[in-house]
Order: structure tokens, then sequence, then C-alpha cells
């Protein structure tokens, strides 16, 4: 996998938020990052090397398998309105191999002080 920028709307502090990730190989010959039946989680931390604000996972539906090769993550409110940053650092790793695989997936999401601050409670 190799770099990608782009442009994603901005997570709101205080609200929940939902993006979708898509993986392209970079090769024909490179395994789906995201098989059927594969349980991943992901840290959601102000910082990289940070506490985490939130553990989001497979098990408990915050990381939903979209196909092979992408995935929704599920930021709750309750984890967003924890970010005292401009930007939220994430990362992903598949925990159905032995050992656990960090897949190389980094994000780095900018976060918002919205005008109506706390209104979302989920």
């Amino acid at each position: 996998m190799g770099t990608t920028t782009q442009n994603v709307a901005a997570l709101a502090r205080g609200y929940p938020y939902t993006i979708q990730l898509q993986v392209r190989p970079d090769s024909d010959d490179d395994i789906s990052p995201f098989p059927e039946g594969c349980t991943l989680i992901a840290d959601v931390a102000v910082y990289a090397g940070g506490t985490a604000v939130a553990t989001l996972s497979t098990d408990d539906g915050t990381i939903a398998r979209i196909g092979d090769d992408t995935i929704e993550l599920k930021i709750p409110a309750a984890a967003t309105k924890r970010l005292t940053n401009t930007t939220a650092q994430i990362d992903v790793v598949r925990t159905d191999t032995s050992p656990d695989q960090w897949l190389g997936l980094q994000l780095s999401l900018p976060v918002i002080q919205p005008i109506a601050a706390g209104r979302a409670e989920s």
C-alpha cells in the first residue's frame, strides 16, 4: 500500500463521525487487506504515539467490513469530544492473524470545534 492524500470532511468535536476507507492494492497479486471474516481494531488518538481516546473494532460494530478492500469507521461522539488537537490520528490492525498485523493504514483527520458544540451525545 502506498501513501494517498485526499480531502475529507472535518471531524466535528463532540459529534459522531463516519468515514469509508478503500485500499487499492499495489498490484493484482496483492492479498485483500480486509478478507471476509477478518477482525480489525483501530485506535483514535490526538497525536501519533499518544493515548487512544477510543478503540474501534469489528467486534463492537464501530468498524464495518464493506468489501475486500473497503471498511467503514464509526467514531462515536463521546470519543470525538475528547480530541483536543486540530487533527485526529488513526491506524488499523488486523487481529485475526497471529501475530496481529499492522496494515500500514494511518489516517490524519482534521478536527474542528463546531459553534454548536456539545449538542450531540451518542
